[in-house]
This record gives structure tokens, C-alpha cells and sequence, in this order.
């Protein structure tokens, strides 16, 4: 693979990918999925080859690091250290990383690599996802993962896909569990999960992720 995968580190990968294998067989016709934060784009690059023939992922991402400005506009962020919080600085390692480092973020080179591997499929969506970001050029969505880091971004991720997830889609959400891993994040995962329009497919700690699936 010629992209990094960042959530290979804590097993995420692997349980989004089971999720976007079900896709396969659990739904007729083209396949819709998102991926919003996609840093290094390995994610994409998978999907894209697995469903190569049959659907479209897209990826949302500034492709330019960690947004700092939203840790001085996310409540729960503020409350937490704010630009020095869990959520603001939790890249920081991997961007200083020389395995990982910050070159290989740019949509430029994400980019190319995917054409490399023939995946028109796979399209990269650049900027600042925020609540006032339209995603109306997808029609419906089988899959989805959100791994903002921030709660308002996480809750602006949220608002904007939970219409178009078709029943029986997924939608996967990283860093919002346990509780206190990111100060606000858990918090968020409650007040989606009591607007009870997804059932709890699967909490797992160990790897900070959570599965839902649309009722």
C-alpha cells in the first residue's frame, strides 16, 4: 500500500474495513461511503480498491494538519486547555514522526498516489468541514467514518451525513469513546445515540471506536 494508514496503530483499520467489506454484500447496487479525516489516505485508497467497480468513496480533510482555529471555537475544546487540549494536540506525535511526518498530508500527494492505483473512485474533498460545508452531490450513504478529533467537528460531521445514511448503513465514529479521551466527545456520542436513529453495533475501547448502524 502505497499510503499510510494512521489507525492501523490502534486497530481501527481493521473493523472499518470488515464494515466496508459488509457493504459488499449487504446492499444491491452502487455503494456511497464517506471517510472524514483522512490523513495519509491509506483508508480511502482500501475502500477504493474494494469497491472498484461498484461505489464511490469520498474524503474530507484540510490535507494541510490539524486545524488549530477549531480549538478556539469548539466549546468543549475551550473548557479543555484549548489550543494545548487533548484534542488539538493529539496529531502532534505522528506529524513529528519521521515514519509519518507532515509531506505526505497534502492532498497533492494523497492524490497521486491514488491515480497511481487507477482509483477514480476514491475523490478527495478539500477544506474546513463545518456545519455550513454542503455534501448534496452524494445521493445516500452505505458507509461513513468520522474521525475529526474535535467535538464540534465530530457533531458537524454527524449532522451532516445521519440523513443520508440509508438503513442498514454505518456509521463509524472514532475518539468519542472512553469517556475523558477527549474532553466533550463522549458527551457528543451520547446525545447522537439519544436521538435514536442508530442502534449500537459495536463499542470497542481498545481500539477508540464506535460502530452504529441506522435503524
Amino acid at each position: 500500500m502505497p499510503l499510510q494508514e494512521l489507525n492501523s496503530n490502534n486497530g481501527a483499520d481493521k473493523l472499518t474495513h470488515e464494515i466496508a467489506e459488509r457493504c459488499l454484500t449487504e446492499f444491491k447496487g452502487k455503494l456511497y461511503g464517506v471517510e472524514k479525516g483522512c490523513p495519509y489516505g491509506a483508508a480511502l485508497a482500501f475502500i477504493g480498491e474494494l469497491w472498484r467497480g461498484r461505489g464511490t468513496i469520498w474524503g474530507f480533510d484540510t490535507f494541510e494538519g490539524h486545524p488549530q482555529e477549531i480549538a478556539e471555537l469548539c466549546p468543549d475544546t475551550i473548557k479543555d486547555k484549548g489550543v494545548d487540549s487533548n484534542a488539538a494536540r493529539c496529531m502532534d506525535y505522528w506529524y513529528n514522526s519521521p515514519d509519518y511526518g507532515t509531506d505526505k498530508l497534502k492532498y497533492e500527494y494523497i492524490r497521486s498516489k491514488l491515480d497511481e492505483l487507477g482509483l477514480d473512485n476514491a475523490i478527495l474533498v478539500k477544506g474546513l468541514f463545518t456545519s455550513e460545508t454542503k455534501i448534496d452531490f452524494i445521493p445516500k450513504l452505505h458507509y461513513a467514518m468520522i474521525d475529526f478529533d474535535y467535538p464540534l467537528s465530530q457533531w458537524d460531521g454527524y449532522n451532516a451525513v445521519k440523513n443520508k445514511i440509508v438503513k442498514g448503513g454505518y456509521l463509524c465514529l472514532h475518539d468519542m469513546i472512553p469517556k475523558g479521551h477527549i474532553a466533550g466527545n463522549y458527551e457528543r456520542y451520547q446525545d447522537i445515540l439519544a436521538e435514536g436513529i442508530f442502534d449500537i453495533e459495536l463499542e470497542d475501547r481498545a481500539s477508540l471506536l464506535v460502530i452504529l448502524k441506522k435503524k
